[in-house]
Parts: C-alpha cells; structure tokens; sequence
C-alpha cells in the first residue's frame, strides 16, 4: 500500500474513503437490540417508506398493517421479502417478539 503524504489530496482522499467505508459498515453491523417490528420500523424511517411500500413488496396491506401493529407475526416470507428490502440480516427478523392480545 502506498502512503500519502498528510495533508496532500491523496492523503483527504484515502482519509475520505475510510470514513465513507466505516459509517457504511456501522450502518450494516451496529444494529439496535429490538425486537423485530421495531427494527422494521426503523429501516422505514431511514428509507422514508411506508407500510405501503411494504405491502407492494409482500402484496398484502391488512396484512402488514397487523403486523406492524403487533397483532400478527411475520412470516418467513415477509422475512425474507424485508429482509431484501431494507437491507436487514434475517438474523435481525427471526427474534422472538411478544404479540398483543386483543
């Protein structure tokens, strides 16, 4: 590997490429401990979608609607779908999460 001077254009181009490359595995490895319709609601807000874009995906809106309110778990499909399209590990959607009873 070459080295750059401090202080050249190289030097703040290579310092640049680091910073991107680790705000860019921070946003992928350092995910929140909660459940997983919290962290489905989160990569909502960071992608600015609604549960309308996540029924588009799966094709079912009732569905999504009980889901992200708790009333309904999510399937291995949704898993997989969201998983996909938000850009989540599986991991992070297969945790147990408490449902509310009606």
């Amino acid at each position: 590997m070459k080295y750059a001077a401090k202080g050249t254009n190289e030097h703040k181009e290579k310092m640049l490429l680091v910073h991107i490359i680790a705000e860019y595995e921070n946003s992928i490895w350092d995910l929140p401990e909660v459940d997983p319709i919290e962290m489905i609601k989160i990569r909502m807000d960071d992608f600015g979608y609604k549960a309308a874009d996540l029924a588009n995906v799966y094709g079912d809106k009732g569905t999504i609607s009980k889901v992200l309110s708790y009333k309904q778990p999510l399937s291995l499909t949704m898993i997989r779908k969201f998983s996909q399209l938000l850009r989540l590990p599986a991991d992070a959607l297969i945790k147990e999460y408490q449902l509310k009873t009606v």
